[in-house]
């Protein structure tokens, strides 16, 4: 089952590095750099923010929507399930897949940005980790309901539309925090996580774990009962 999954994994990631999505993925790379070069105004929130709150969520989409296209659109799925192996491992090996590739891009800037601007920048990529797990989760609900990579891009940029031009609706449920001081000390550890007044961000956190968790878990749910019927 291991030996499967690894010569699987193997096949997509040389799909990947031979794809326009790779090519268009490694391009933002420099981009973000001459953004950065270029505005010495950025303070290290700002920064962190425009990277991880912004930027990274739409790499994510783009990277998850490749990964199903792959098989979903070209309908060679149907084929994959005729064969003698849990539905539901279906998409987990694509969350997988879409995980190992964003993870290997997100190092990619994080580490030569960490030895420049200090330890902030992992803190804000972990900080910002249970925002990728409800956008995962919901771009991943989209696509099994849409039954195409489409309905997941949809729902991604709907979502993303929210969380960069809804913040004042949301309220405590924002997602781009980074920006602000008060959370920029919380994350850098100059004030307590477990404070009375730093709740609200605990709670702010747990929102996006459980809304992505739970959009998984629908994702599945739903992948089953359409290849049982």
């Amino acid at each position: 089952m291991m030996k499967g999954f690894l010569i699987r994994l193997q096949i997509f990631l040389k799909l990947w590095f031979t794809s326009m999505y790779s090519f268009m993925s490694l391009l933002l790379i420099p981009i973000i750099g001459l953004i950065i070069y270029n505005s010495g105004t950025y303070e290290i929130g700002d920064l962190s923010s425009l990277i991880y709150e912004k930027a990274a969520t739409i790499w994510f989409m783009l990277i998850i929507q490749w990964c199903f296209s792959v098989d979903l659109d070209s309908k060679f799925y149907y084929q994959i399930i005729t064969y003698p192996v849990a539905r539901w491992r279906f998409l987990l090996e694509r969350s997988l897949l879409s995980i190992i590739i964003f993870g290997g891009l997100m190092m990619i800037v994080t580490i030569p940005l960490g030895c420049i601007y200090g330890k902030f920048l992992w803190q804000g990529f972990v900080f910002s980790i249970p925002v990728y797990m409800a956008f995962g989760g919901l771009v991943f609900l989209g696509t099994i309901i849409g039954n195409h990579s489409l309905g997941g891009l949809i729902v991604g940029i709907l979502f993303w539309m929210m969380l960069f031009f809804g913040q004042v609706i949301l309220r405590d449920l924002n997602a781009i925090l980074l920006v602000y001081g008060s959370v920029e000390r919380v994350v850098s550890g100059e004030s307590g996580f477990w404070l009375a007044e730093n709740h609200w961000l605990v709670l702010n956190r747990l929102f996006y774990i459980g809304l992505g968790v739970l959009c998984m878990v629908g994702a599945i749910f739903k992948i089953n009962r359409k290849t049982e019927g």
